[in-house]
């Protein structure tokens, strides 16, 4: 009997040594909760679907960068096909006016459409984009643009195509393909609804209104 009541106490140390501490399994409980959700410029979660079948379609190899900036951006292509951007994005609407890219590009990661033409465009041709911009309004962005290499880009997020007319229907497939789409990884994001308008974007870059 004095042999076995040795071992029985030895057994009753090592389980209450190995049982938890009620306040120990709170503080692991409270550590493994889920922390709350950080803002940061989104990037696409998932890879990105196949391409639109369009004859002369450009798609970037790689997601350009997301990253906000403020202040104006000296980009290497204008209208780009996404890179940095402000934190604002531009109000998706026809507008007859240039409009800061910087603005315009964090719309086009929402999922805009950017129908940029030479501002010699005629009024037929330049009627002609509005009439796509109605195609999905919540987000298709219109605007003259000096510089460019074709008569109409059309751009999204990390796609582009270069057309010589507003009739051109390639643009329309251009549209229905990308507006409103998931391309720069904010699906759902406003663009309409919520933007700057091209003034106030001036305005806040400290460019001439």
């Amino acid at each position: 009997m004095r042999s076995v009541l040795p071992l029985l106490a030895a057994s009753v140390v090592l389980l209450s040594g190995c049982a938890a501490d009620p306040a120990d399994q709170g503080a692991a409980g409270a550590s493994s909760a889920p922390s709350a959700p950080v803002s940061a410029p989104a990037a696409p979660s998932a890879a990105p679907a196949a391409a639109p079948d369009i004859e002369g379609l450009e798609v970037l190899a790689e997601d350009p960068s997301h990253d906000h900036v403020a202040g104006p951006i000296d980009y290497e292509r204008v209208p780009p096909l996404g890179g940095e951007h402000n934190a604002r994005w531009l109000a998706c609407d026809v507008y007859d006016e240039q409009v800061p890219v910087e603005f315009a590009v964090h719309s086009l990661e929402h999922g805009a459409v950017w129908l940029a033409y030479d501002p010699a465009l005629g009024d037929d041709e330049v009627e002609a984009l509005a009439e796509l911009a109605e195609m999905n309004e919540e987000y298709v962005l219109v605007s003259p643009q000096e510089g460019l290499d074709s008569r109409v880009v059309a751009v999204t997020w990390g796609a582009g195509l270069e057309a010589s007319s507003a009739d051109d229907p390639r643009l329309a497939q251009f549209v229905e393909a990308y507006a409103g789409g998931g391309q720069g990884g904010e699906k759902g994001a406003p663009c309409r609804g919520g933007g700057v308008t091209p003034r106030e974007a001036r305005g806040q870059l400290g460019t001439a209104a």
